[in-house]
């Protein structure tokens, strides 16, 4: 197994680009105004409003701000970026669900939360470790792979797209700024494992990727992106498979980032088409399932009173044909029945179902 060289740089980290107290930030009466009706009018954001904090102004203050850094920081870094000129290609691309939401059948668990198996030419890759809700062993990861019969010892690399219980294995190891992929951590011999912030697990030294960086041939990550959340911030990376005489294939996590955003970072990346775009992407239009009033509040870059809607679903989608993104499929953990429904229709035969136990095969 190849060892990743990442070069040393600071310029993801700058604090130029971390807002400081000299910036406007305050709001205007109209936007306190907007805020307090919607508070007032739907007694289930002002729980949730107390929950994260009590002072709805402050948050607002706050999100305003993590917007602005946010926005500046990825400006920033898109000017900075050098695209990749030694990447290369893979012959093969294959992604097999182990977690998410939907399964082939009754004898493989799903949950809300993400983990992709993912085989190129040179590589195994195992992209987030699922949620473990119940905090069981062994987890519904463990006990997919068994059914489907993947091996741990036939994984090169972990990645870990983001900090959130349901792609590090629960909330508790969340919390610990860690991973697992069942109720104990268990040894993961000398697997390399890239993180977007800086975290730890017991006898390895994990790979922090702040920017992008190169795994094996033909795959990378993008880098991270910051991203603001009503209640703070989070830092996302995605993965970037170079498909052979096809183009790029982006696997997300959840997208926290907005596909804009990640469609502008990897055309910065790479001279090929995207060709695919596959995992999460929190689009949730509607409730239903796993998809609570919550994924609407707060898991988005958006203000909780101004949801998202189908009209700019489809505004999303006009963008992605006019990129020439040939597939796309979406993953039912953080996406309504309403966003993938207007996916498949828009997509038809080229829209590909995210399914725990079916083998996704781009070649």
């Amino acid at each position: 197994m190849k060892r990743i060289l990442i070069p040393i740089t600071i310029f993801f980290l700058l604090p130029a680009m971390i807002y400081s107290q000299d910036k406007p930030s305050i709001l205007s009466q109209t936007e306190i105004d907007e805020m307090m009706n919607a508070i007032k009018e739907d007694t289930l954001l002002a729980q949730y409003v107390n929950w994260f904090g009590g002072d709805p102004v402050e948050l607002y203050e706050n999100f305003k701000k993590n917007s602005w850094s946010s926005d500046s920081l990825f400006r920033h870094n898109q000017e900075h970026l050098k695209p990749f000129s030694d990447l290369g290609c893979t012959r093969h691309f294959e992604m097999l669900p182990l977690i998410d939401w939907f399964t082939s059948d009754d004898s493989l668990i799903g949950e809300a939360g993400v983990a992709y198996l993912i085989r190129t030419d040179d590589a195994t890759i195992l992209f987030d470790v699922g949620l473990n809700q119940h905090d069981i062993d062994p987890s519904p990861l463990l006990m997919n792979m068994k059914r489907l019969g993947v091996r741990l010892e036939d994984i090169d690399f972990i990645v870990i797209s983001h900090p959130h219980g349901d792609h590090t294995g629960g909330n508790k190891w969340c919390e610990k700024n860690t991973f697992s992929l069942t109720s104990y951590q268990i040894d993961l011999g000398q697997k390399q494992v890239l993180t977007p912030v800086p975290m730890k697990y017991p006898g390895l030294q994990l790979i922090h990727t702040p920017q992008p960086t190169k795994i094996s041939k033909g795959v990378a990550t993008i880098g991270v992106i910051t991203c603001p959340l009503f209640n703070g911030i989070i830092q996302e990376q995605a993965l970037a498979i170079n498909l052979e005489n096809k183009g790029i294939v982006i696997v997300s996590g959840c997208g926290h980032q907005t596909i804009e955003k990640i469609l502008q970072r990897t055309e910065r990346l790479f001279d090929e088409p995207i060709y695919g775009l596959l995992g999460g992407f929190h689009l949730p239009i509607s409730v239903g399932r796993n998809i609570t009033k919550v994924y609407q509040y707060f898991i988005t870059n958006r203000l909780p009173w101004v949801p998202l809607t189908a009209t700019e679903v489809s505004h999303t989608i006009a963008l992605l044909k006019q990129k020439g993104v040939k597939v796309v499929g979406l993953s039912g953990h953080d996406s309504c029945d309403s966003s993938i429904a207007i996916f498949r229709e828009a997509f038809r035969d080229s829209y590909i179902e995210i399914v725990v136990g079916d083998k996704i095969t781009l070649h």
